[in-house]
């Protein structure tokens, strides 16, 4: 009883894992600059990119110089790729968890039968 308990606890962990990856996956929507992001005319733009703007990754308050810089292709290419990795993340994951979870309690209803 006790082992079966460990091992459901150790498929639904990765099953809720899954779950949630999927939501993110589901929820990213939009072009967001992690940075600072600067339209065409170099001022600070406050709104979701569009095609133009750039995107300081890496930006020094102190110089006021970014070190590393994306424009909104790269960035909406980089959320792309992130987005696609947490939806195939979030399914292995729930497929792994439904998969033992499944096999434990069909194992434990067999061995309740056979007793």
């Amino acid at each position: 009883m006790r082992t079966r308990i460990v091992l459901l606890v150790l498929f639904v962990l990765p099953l809720l894992w899954g779950a949630v990856d999927l939501l993110r996956a589901a929820a990213t929507t939009g072009s967001r600059c992690p940075g600072l992001q600067t339209g065409a005319d170099g001022e600070s733009e406050p709104a979701p990119m569009r095609p133009g703007h750039t995107c300081a990754l890496s930006y020094d308050t102190a110089t006021g110089r970014s070190i590393g810089t994306s424009t909104y292709e790269q960035v909406k290419y980089a959320q792309e790729v992130r987005r696609s990795d947490l939806a195939v993340r979030g399914t292995v994951l729930t497929v792994y968890g439904a998969a033992g979870v499944a096999v434990v309690t069909v194992a434990a209803r067999r061995r309740e039968n056979a007793a």
